[in-house]
């Protein structure tokens, strides 16, 4: 059986590596088209790329069962969630696969925190 941590580890992997793509595309695209404020779309851009690889470094905390790698995953959920909040009207499409995701990898999260503070049976 897999564990808990694992599929909550690719969760959120897959969360830093949308994140890091969206930050490329930005990039590529504000370098390549005409937005009205150049130097804010890159740096909009950038700081998704940091962002979405400091996600997939936690991840890779959360497959190795680091306790450090917690706090950060809970709060990328939470912030994921506000997100999809706020935005529900503008792309509701969007905004619930974000929201399911996002409740998704705090339901694994936390099944695998419980199971980590489980003492085993040996």
């Amino acid at each position: 059986m897999v564990r808990a941590s694992r599929i909550a580890a690719l969760v959120v992997g897959l969360e830093g590596v949308g994140a890091v793509v969206t930050g490329i595309v930005f990039v590529v695209t504000a370098l390549a088209g005409h937005p009205s404020d150049r130097a804010t779309a890159v740096l909009l851009g950038v700081l998704l790329t940091g962002y979405g690889a400091g996600i997939v470094a936690v991840a890779r905390g959360i497959d190795r069962d680091r306790r450090w790698a917690r706090t950060p995953a809970f709060l990328t959920q939470f912030f994921a969630f506000v997100v999809a909040w706020y935005n529900r009207h503008s792309l509701p499409a969007v905004m619930a696969i974000v929201a399911i995701v996002a409740v998704a990898a705090v339901v694994f999260l936390a099944l695998a925190q419980s199971s980590a503070s489980r003492p085993s049976r040996n």
